[in-house]
């Protein structure tokens, strides 16, 4: 049985009642997203609150919102945040992204989306929403964010492998820019399974997308110094 809490340096993220658990996907955003100051941020689908703590500790300055449209997830993010040194740093929003809306414009921009379309679903309901993009395809969460980004904005996004031609396609739809993407392998030698990426609707002037590889274990199982370096400030 699984520990119903994962301990970070500086937090708790307990999860015994969400339907996504605490898992390398959201770590991994929420330790490589781009922070500026001062900082204005929305994280969509927060869970268990994990990126948004994890943002909050790497911005003093930042207020972040972050919303789900599940109840129990936004009880537990709020306890969570609660708990944590960043209390006041961090509110919770409990409805569907695809209603919200705000005057609001967010520096940046946050979400580690459902993303499976096809594969069989459980019979748990609530996990099908954390897990499957039926309650929010990824085209629909782009289009209504970007109305929500300030001038310089940036949406940061941890997305499956097989993604990669409909963001292409979505982004070149909208004039979007890539600012940077980071391809995620799992094991060194293998092909890569995620990646991340941060998107903008305006390029700064001479801007060249970045790009590079994360490899996030050896051969032998062992945690990479790629992986060390970019979180060493959450991991115990």
């Amino acid at each position: 049985m699984s520990n119903s809490y994962f301990q970070f340096k500086q937090f708790t993220v307990w999860h015994d009642k969400c339907a996504m658990k605490v898992g390398t996907d959201g770590v991994l955003l929420g330790a490589w997203s781009s922070i500026d100051k001062p900082y204005s941020v929305l994280d969509i689908g927060t869970g268990t609150g994990l990126i948004a703590l994890m943002i909050a500790q790497r911005s003093p300055e930042a207020k972040i919102d972050a919303i789900d449209i599940d109840k129990e997830a936004c009880m537990q993010a709020a306890e969570n945040i609660k708990r944590s040194p960043f209390k006041d740093k961090i509110h919770i929003i409990h409805q569907s992204f695809r209603k919200y809306t705000t005057e609001k414009k967010y520096n940046l921009i946050v979400s580690n989306p459902p993303y499976f379309s096809d594969s069989m679903k459980s019979p748990d309901k609530k996990r099908n929403v954390a897990r499957h993009n039926d309650s929010l395809p990824l085209k629909q969460l782009i289009e209504h964010a970007i109305t929500m980004l300030s001038d310089n904005g940036k949406i940061a996004l941890v997305l499956p492998a097989t993604s990669s031609g409909e963001i292409d396609f979505i982004l070149a739809t909208h004039c979007l820019h890539t600012l940077r993407r980071t391809d995620v392998v799992s094991v060194e030698g293998l092909k890569p399974k995620r990646f991340l990426i941060e998107i903008s609707g305006k390029a700064p002037s001479g801007y060249a997308s970045q790009t590079d590889t994360l490899v996030l274990a050896t051969n032998n199982q062992e945690r990479t110094q790629q992986y060390n370096d970019l979180t060493k400030d959450f991991y115990l």
